[in-house]
């Protein structure tokens, strides 16, 4: 009887998203249905009681109702577009009607982020993603795009998170001689500010810190002007200040519970 070697399973690598994706899951767990979560979601209402989206949490028990309300194909047709109008409008000052929206885009941010996957993985592109989407509902033009809203906002969420940082890169390559790399190979610069801070929120993430909190400091990062992210926010510049205080604090306390 001939014996056949015994060959292990293969080895798979856990996904890199499976901290963050647990996060947003876990947040959205608790928000669809927290009574806080509700009763703001019920001021919608009271705001335009006849609008599809009041009549949709006037008396909802789970924000659930609403991504499924507005997937493509609902009847009547275009009424997902009314209500995600609605709710991107809202979202300008309004945190909640933001989370709901990025809930409904999330599928199809993983599903187009999937394909700019950094081949070491580095850098989980669902982490990229995720904070373009915020930007883009912030400062989507609600007068001009009443119609695809959804598929709008994944457009330019990834646009945003890596398509322009690729034209911004091939427009500063510059020519080099071979000699040149080896120069450089002689030294490695330590780990930049942004690597640190990409490094802290990963951390917060798994720290269970507020999506919202992180995606301020985050943003805060990258403009380094508190005026400027008011102003995509529509808020005032001492409300970006208290919100970004707020933000460090639960991210030093999660973090140092974390430790």
């Amino acid at each position: 009887m001939t014996i056949q070697p015994r060959t292990a399973p293969p080895r798979t690598a856990p996904p890199r998203t499976s901290c963050f994706s647990f996060r947003l899951d876990a947040e959205w767990a608790r928000l669809r249905t927290a009574r806080r979560s509700l009763g703001h979601a019920r001021s919608w209402a009271a705001e335009d009681p006849a609008h599809p989206l009041g009549r949709l949490v006037a008396d909802a028990t789970d924000l659930d109702v609403i991504i499924r309300a507005t997937q493509r194909g609902v009847k009547p047709a275009g009424s997902d577009d009314v209500i995600l109008h609605r709710l991107v409008e809202l979202a300008r000052d309004d945190d909640l009607a933001g989370r709901v929206l990025i809930q409904r885009l999330l599928p199809g941010l993983i599903s187009r982020a999937t394909a700019h996957r950094d081949y070491f993985e580095i850098i989980d592109p669902i982490e990229l993603v995720v904070p373009a989407a915020w930007l883009a509902l912030r400062t989507f033009d609600t007068e001009r795009r009443r119609q695809h809203i959804a598929a709008s906002l994944i457009s330019d969420a990834v646009f945003t998170a890596f398509r322009a940082p690729l034209r911004r890169r091939s427009s500063s390559e510059e020519v080099r001689s071979p000699d040149r790399f080896e120069e450089d190979a002689d030294g490695f610069a330590p780990a930049s500010a942004m690597e640190e801070l990409a490094d802290v929120v990963r951390d917060a993430r798994c720290a269970s810190v507020p999506t919202g909190d992180i995606e301020l400091l985050r943003r805060l990062a990258q403009v380094e002007s508190p005026s400027m992210v008011a102003a995509e926010r529509n808020v005032t510049s001492r409300t970006i200040r208290n919100h970004r205080d707020r933000a460090v604090e639960r991210v030093r306390a999660a973090l140092a519970i974390a430790a």
